[in-house]
Protein backbone atom coordinates (compact mmCIF):
# COMPACT_ATOMS: atom_id res chain seq x y z
CA UNK A 1 0.00 0.00 0.00
CA UNK A 2 2.47 2.68 -1.00
CA UNK A 3 -0.33 5.72 -0.94
CA UNK A 4 -0.25 4.34 2.74
CA UNK A 5 3.72 5.19 3.47
CA UNK A 6 3.06 8.25 1.13
CA UNK A 7 0.84 9.56 3.89
CA UNK A 8 2.84 8.25 6.80
CA UNK A 9 6.00 9.78 5.94
CA UNK A 10 4.42 13.67 5.75
CA UNK A 11 2.42 13.05 9.28
CA UNK A 12 4.55 15.91 11.63
CA UNK A 13 5.02 13.19 14.50
CA UNK A 14 8.61 11.99 14.44
CA UNK A 15 8.60 8.34 15.46
CA UNK A 16 6.17 7.50 12.96
CA UNK A 17 7.60 9.42 10.44
CA UNK A 18 11.20 7.26 11.12
CA UNK A 19 8.48 4.14 10.96
CA UNK A 20 7.21 5.13 7.59
CA UNK A 21 10.93 6.62 6.30
CA UNK A 22 12.83 3.30 7.45
CA UNK A 23 14.18 2.45 3.99
CA UNK A 24 15.45 6.01 3.63
CA UNK A 25 17.45 5.68 6.95
CA UNK A 26 18.72 2.27 6.58
CA UNK A 27 20.16 3.16 2.82
CA UNK A 28 21.43 6.62 4.70
CA UNK A 29 23.21 3.55 6.67
CA UNK A 30 24.38 2.16 3.62
CA UNK A 31 25.40 5.16 1.85
CA UNK A 32 27.74 5.74 5.02
CA UNK A 33 29.38 2.41 4.62
CA UNK A 34 29.75 2.92 0.92
CA UNK A 35 31.57 6.16 2.24
CA UNK A 36 33.26 4.62 4.84
CA UNK A 37 34.62 1.93 2.57
CA UNK A 38 35.68 4.20 -0.27
CA UNK A 39 38.24 6.20 2.14
CA UNK A 40 39.20 3.65 4.35
CA UNK A 41 40.95 1.12 1.68
CA UNK A 42 40.29 -2.76 0.75
CA UNK A 43 40.58 -4.01 4.56
CA UNK A 44 38.21 -1.78 6.21
CA UNK A 45 35.05 -3.23 6.27
CA UNK A 46 32.65 -6.03 4.51
CA UNK A 47 31.34 -3.31 1.99
CA UNK A 48 35.30 -2.65 0.88
CA UNK A 49 36.03 -6.16 0.42
CA UNK A 50 33.19 -6.27 -1.95
CA UNK A 51 33.89 -2.99 -3.52
CA UNK A 52 37.30 -4.64 -4.12
CA UNK A 53 36.65 -7.93 -5.58
CA UNK A 54 33.78 -6.68 -7.85
CA UNK A 55 36.18 -4.03 -9.22
CA UNK A 56 38.60 -6.44 -10.02
CA UNK A 57 40.36 -5.57 -13.53
CA UNK A 58 38.30 -2.53 -15.33
CA UNK A 59 35.29 -3.03 -13.72
CA UNK A 60 33.58 -0.11 -11.90
CA UNK A 61 30.64 -0.94 -9.39
CA UNK A 62 27.69 1.46 -8.78
CA UNK A 63 27.91 2.98 -5.72
CA UNK A 64 24.05 2.63 -5.25
CA UNK A 65 24.46 -0.78 -6.05
CA UNK A 66 26.41 -1.16 -3.24
CA UNK A 67 23.98 1.09 -1.28
CA UNK A 68 21.41 -1.26 -1.70
CA UNK A 69 22.85 -4.71 -1.19
CA UNK A 70 24.40 -3.37 2.33
CA UNK A 71 20.87 -2.05 2.85
CA UNK A 72 19.99 -6.06 2.41
CA UNK A 73 22.93 -6.96 4.58
CA UNK A 74 21.27 -4.44 7.31
CA UNK A 75 17.89 -6.05 6.98
CA UNK A 76 19.08 -9.28 6.89
CA UNK A 77 21.08 -9.09 9.38
CA UNK A 78 19.73 -7.49 11.81
CA UNK A 79 16.44 -9.58 12.02
CA UNK A 80 18.03 -12.92 12.17
CA UNK A 81 20.42 -11.87 14.65
CA UNK A 82 17.94 -10.50 16.69
CA UNK A 83 15.62 -13.21 16.39
CA UNK A 84 18.88 -16.05 17.56
CA UNK A 85 19.56 -13.43 20.49
CA UNK A 86 15.90 -13.30 22.00
CA UNK A 87 15.99 -17.54 21.79
CA UNK A 88 19.19 -17.70 23.43
CA UNK A 89 18.37 -15.25 26.23
CA UNK A 90 15.16 -17.44 26.70
CA UNK A 91 16.76 -20.75 26.43
CA UNK A 92 19.42 -19.42 29.29
CA UNK A 93 17.16 -17.84 31.45
CA UNK A 94 14.53 -20.67 31.23
CA UNK A 95 17.28 -22.97 33.04
CA UNK A 96 18.53 -21.47 36.21
CA UNK A 97 21.25 -23.97 36.53
CA UNK A 98 22.11 -23.36 33.05
CA UNK A 99 22.44 -19.94 33.51
CA UNK A 100 24.39 -20.00 36.84
CA UNK A 101 27.05 -22.08 35.01
CA UNK A 102 27.37 -19.91 32.39
CA UNK A 103 27.66 -16.99 34.43
CA UNK A 104 30.37 -19.01 36.68
CA UNK A 105 32.34 -19.59 33.31
CA UNK A 106 32.38 -15.93 31.38
CA UNK A 107 33.23 -14.72 35.47
CA UNK A 108 36.36 -15.98 34.73
CA UNK A 109 37.15 -14.17 31.80
CA UNK A 110 40.27 -11.56 31.83
CA UNK A 111 38.76 -8.29 31.83
CA UNK A 112 40.25 -7.55 28.16
CA UNK A 113 39.07 -10.41 26.62
CA UNK A 114 39.44 -11.28 23.18
CA UNK A 115 37.21 -13.04 20.15
CA UNK A 116 39.87 -16.00 20.88
CA UNK A 117 39.44 -16.31 24.96
CA UNK A 118 35.32 -16.57 23.99
CA UNK A 119 36.02 -19.42 21.45
CA UNK A 120 38.07 -21.30 24.35
CA UNK A 121 34.62 -21.37 27.02
CA UNK A 122 32.95 -24.53 26.35
CA UNK A 123 29.88 -23.89 27.70
CA UNK A 124 29.51 -20.74 25.84
CA UNK A 125 29.94 -21.98 22.27
CA UNK A 126 28.04 -24.87 23.22
CA UNK A 127 24.84 -22.85 24.18
CA UNK A 128 25.34 -20.57 20.95
CA UNK A 129 25.16 -24.18 18.84
CA UNK A 130 22.46 -25.42 20.67
CA UNK A 131 20.33 -22.15 19.71
CA UNK A 132 21.58 -22.55 16.27
CA UNK A 133 20.67 -25.83 16.20
CA UNK A 134 17.15 -25.52 17.69
CA UNK A 135 16.09 -22.54 16.63
CA UNK A 136 17.49 -21.36 13.56
CA UNK A 137 16.30 -17.94 12.35
CA UNK A 138 16.55 -19.21 8.95
CA UNK A 139 14.66 -22.90 8.75
CA UNK A 140 14.27 -22.79 5.68
CA UNK A 141 15.46 -25.40 2.28
CA UNK A 142 19.19 -25.54 1.98
CA UNK A 143 19.57 -26.39 -1.72
CA UNK A 144 22.32 -28.24 -3.59
CA UNK A 145 22.98 -28.74 -7.11
CA UNK A 146 24.00 -32.70 -7.67
CA UNK A 147 27.71 -32.27 -9.08
CA UNK A 148 28.71 -34.48 -12.58
CA UNK A 149 28.46 -38.13 -11.88
CA UNK A 150 25.65 -37.88 -9.65
CA UNK A 151 24.86 -38.83 -6.23
CA UNK A 152 23.26 -41.53 -4.27
CA UNK A 153 21.31 -40.36 -1.42
CA UNK A 154 19.90 -42.74 0.82
CA UNK A 155 19.78 -45.46 -1.57
CA UNK A 156 18.49 -43.40 -4.45
CA UNK A 157 20.75 -42.26 -7.41
CA UNK A 158 20.29 -38.25 -8.15
CA UNK A 159 20.91 -37.33 -11.48
CA UNK A 160 23.95 -34.38 -11.71
CA UNK A 161 22.46 -31.25 -12.20
CA UNK A 162 19.14 -32.16 -10.09
CA UNK A 163 18.82 -29.60 -7.24
CA UNK A 164 18.07 -31.50 -4.10
CA UNK A 165 17.45 -29.80 -0.46
CA UNK A 166 16.32 -30.68 2.90
CA UNK A 167 15.64 -27.66 5.82
CA UNK A 168 17.42 -26.97 9.11
CA UNK A 169 14.09 -27.40 11.17
CA UNK A 170 13.94 -31.33 10.19
CA UNK A 171 17.32 -32.32 9.98
CA UNK A 172 18.52 -30.70 13.42
CA UNK A 173 15.09 -32.62 14.72
CA UNK A 174 16.42 -36.25 13.91
CA UNK A 175 16.60 -38.37 16.66
CA UNK A 176 19.30 -40.12 14.66
CA UNK A 177 21.15 -37.25 14.12
CA UNK A 178 20.41 -36.05 17.20
CA UNK A 179 19.85 -38.22 21.12
CA UNK A 180 17.07 -36.01 22.78
CA UNK A 181 16.80 -33.83 19.58
CA UNK A 182 14.39 -32.04 21.35
CA UNK A 183 16.07 -31.04 24.33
Amino acid sequence: MPWLRAIGSRIPFKPLKEAFNSSAYILGYGTKAVENARKGGHDSNLMATIMAEAEKGEAHVDDMDVKTESTSLIFAGSGTTANTMTFLSWAVVSRPQLRTSLEEEVAKLEDNFTDADLEQLPLLNAIINETLRLYCAVPGSLPRVVPEGGATLDGHFVPPGTTVSTQAYTMHRDENLWPNAHV
